[in-house]
């Protein structure tokens, strides 16, 4: 038998003298045709990292997730992330640090205070006030392009935001 790369699969099957090792070859091109364990999606994903400034400050432990804005669904994946202390994130789609998918998001963020109730909802301690936690009311918006994304994403305390951490909690001086 001669094997050839410019053959098509079918010379090659017929001209095989086993039935057997026809009909195995046929179940291995039947599985690798079958879906696998990959997510959809999950290869189009691209780095998306930055930081989120209250203020004008970092802000510390704040929850990030991106809602799809031209989709919303039981399908829909929603990248997150938490910022770190000095306020930088890394998004997540379906593992840590993998990124997002290419496209227009809502920004949704809940800041929690370090006086919440762990087993309360963490909206009800946000030091944002509830702001930007809702995909609906939030204004922040961003764009994820092929390519690395590095993002600065800004919002502001609003009127009686009386929890936001005081200078000299976060090490500077007034």
């Amino acid at each position: 038998m001669t094997w050839s790369l410019s053959g098509s699969i079918e010379a090659v099957l017929f001209s095989m003298q086993q039935p057997c090792l026809r009909y195995l070859v046929l179940f291995a091109l039947g599985l690798g045709a079958l879906p696998g364990c990959a997510r959809p999606g999950q290869g189009d994903l691209v780095p998306v990292e930055g930081s989120l400034l209250v203020e004008g400050r970092p802000a510390a432990n704040a929850q990030l997730a991106f809602h799809p804005l031209n989709q919303m669904g039981s399908g829909t994946v929603i990248p997150v992330g938490t910022t770190a202390v000095d306020g930088h994130f890394r998004l997540m789609t379906y593992g840590a640090g993998d990124g997002a998918p290419v496209g227009g998001y809502v920004v949704t963020i809940v800041w929690p205070d370090s006086l919440g109730d762990e087993c309360a909802d963490p909206a009800g301690h946000d030091r944002l006030q509830g702001r930007y936690a809702d995909r609906s009311t939030s204004p922040l918006r961003a764009v994820i392009q092929r390519g690395s994304n590095g993002l600065i994403l800004h919002a502001t305390a609003g009127q009686g935001s009386w929890s936001l951490p005081r200078m000299r909690d976060v090490g500077e001086k007034p």
